[in-house]
């Protein structure tokens, strides 16, 4: 009998500690942001020279471009993945804005900004 309660008596002490550590350390988990709902002129920069600019807006969650594409939140703003390869990072400028780098492919290749309209 020993042998059959060993094997579930370390099951239960696994389980035990990684529910016990999931919740000490669930609540201390990572902040996240919201990218902030509204219009936004929308521009995509590659070698410091203007792609494309024009109006956007962020609501319900989705960046509405040229699409509607939904905006994955992180610590500082948030992610948009465009297309399949294709990524634009948004982080808050701390006034109201946001701005960050376009990847193609995991290859940085540009930036965009997105600008409030007031």
């Amino acid at each position: 009998m020993s042998t059959r309660a060993r094997p579930a008596t370390v099951r239960t002490a696994a389980v035990v500690v990684t529910v016990g550590a999931a919740t000490l350390l669930g609540p201390v988990g990572q902040a996240f942001a919201d990218v902030e709902p509204g219009p936004y002129t929308s521009t995509t920069w590659s070698s410091g020279i203007v792609l494309l600019q024009r109006d956007a807006r962020v609501e319900g969650g989705d960046l509405v471009l040229i699409g509607r594409y939904p905006i994955h939140s992180t610590p500082d703003g948030g992610y948009v993945d465009l297309f399949p390869g294709h990524r634009v990072v948004l982080i808050s400028d701390g006034h109201g804005g946001y701005t960050g780098p376009a990847y193609m492919g995991g290859v940085e290749v540009g930036a965009i900004t997105l600008t409030p309209q007031r």
